[in-house]
């Protein structure tokens, strides 16, 4: 912890933020982190994370922020202690963000504007009910009717000063060495997401069309090279580099420098989104109206609709088609050949 205290043995507003789930998720609650410092702009915050993981994604997205204190791991010892924090709280992935603890007399002192935003956070989750699968379908559902996307849920019906989806994530110059090391010119990036049991998610596109889409894009336009990256080992055939498990601020410097980037919906889209990479998305099982950016070229599949957490068993590792197809029909439905004539469509004025 390098010696620091914990943010409620200061005289400053102190905060803990709890964060579950993965890259992508940290990411997009980064919205919510701001949010609370323009609130409160003294506040100190240390942050709780569920996995180890964790810690490394909010120490490369999040310490350009001076109100960040500890980066610490959740655990039964740290859930003690909420309560010695003026304010305690859960963000759930891009989905909701949960109270854990209020002292309403010290905020009512320290940052009434602070306590007014957790009341008015409490009464959103008390008319929505705030259990998490149930909140994941009700806000796909209403993303759709709304026309509005995640950040706009994470505000919570406006309890919280979020305005849009965009999100500055730090490039950390001393590792710029290493891209210029890898002598990149002209390239797109691509990934190859497979979950954590080494099966195809229900929301990747198959190997088998990343394959035909690399080789078909080598065709079209041999002078742009093609870059995988990502944490998987599965390589993509024929693609020109890969730059797999390779520490994140290097895949940083990547994505920041990629004429496009090219995958279904997940944590790399996001990261890249947010460092100002025009990325292509491929949206089957995930929401279209929920998970997508404007600024984006977004793919929606024309045959069945979003299945995201149907299925119990496909919540959180994105394993389970409801049609029980081991490649789902609305992965399919985006043909290596389409794909490429839009990627090859936008690079043409890039190139």
């Amino acid at each position: 912890m390098d010696n620091k205290k914990f943010a409620f043995e200061s005289d400053e507003v102190s905060i803990a933020f709890v964060l579950t789930n993965g890259l992508g998720d940290c990411i997009m609650a980064k919205k919510v982190f701001n949010a609370l410092v323009e609130l409160e702009p003294n506040c100190i915050i240390d942050v709780f994370c569920v996995e180890e993981i964790n810690k490394i994604f909010i120490e490369s997205f999040y310490t350009d922020s001076k109100n960040l204190n500890l980066i610490l791991t959740l655990d039964e010892k740290s859930q003690n202690i909420f309560k010695q924090y003026d304010l305690a709280l859960s963000v759930s992935g891009s989905i909701t963000v949960v109270l854990n603890w209020v002292n309403v007399q010290r905020l009512q002192e320290m940052s009434s504007v602070l306590l007014k935003s957790a009341i008015e956070i409490d009464k959103h989750n008390k008319r929505n009910n705030h259990n998490l699968e149930l909140s994941i379908l009700r806000n796909l559902t209403m993303s759709r009717i709304l026309n509005k996307n995640w950040s706009w849920f994470l505000s919570c019906n406006e309890a919280l000063p979020i305005r849009d989806d965009k999100i500055n994530i730090p490039l950390l110059p001393e590792f710029k060495p290493q891209f210029d090391a890898l002598k990149l010119d002209k390239y797109i990036t691509i990934y190859s997401d497979i979950s954590r049991f080494g099966l195809p998610k229900a929301k990747a596109w198959p190997m088998r069309c990343l394959v035909e889409y690399v080789s078909r894009m080598k065709k079209r336009m041999p002078q742009i090279e093609i870059v995988q990256i990502g944490g998987g080992d599965m390589k993509i055939d024929n693609a020109d580099h890969h730059y797999l498990g390779v520490n994140l601020e290097l895949t940083k410097h990547i994505l920041a420098n990629s004429l496009l980037h090219v995958g279904c919906e997940g944590g790399l889209i996001h990261l890249a989104t947010a460092l100002g990479t025009k990325c292509l998305v491929l949206f089957g099982y995930t929401s279209i109206h929920y998970y997508s950016y404007l600024r984006n070229i977004n793919l929606a599949s024309d045959i069945c609709y979003p299945c995201m957490c149907v299925l119990k068993d496909g919540s959180f590792d994105y394993r389970a088609c409801v049609l029980g197809a081991k490649e789902p029909p609305c992965m399919l439905s985006h043909t290596p050949q389409a794909v490429c004539e839009v990627t090859c469509n936008y690079l043409k004025n890039k190139a």
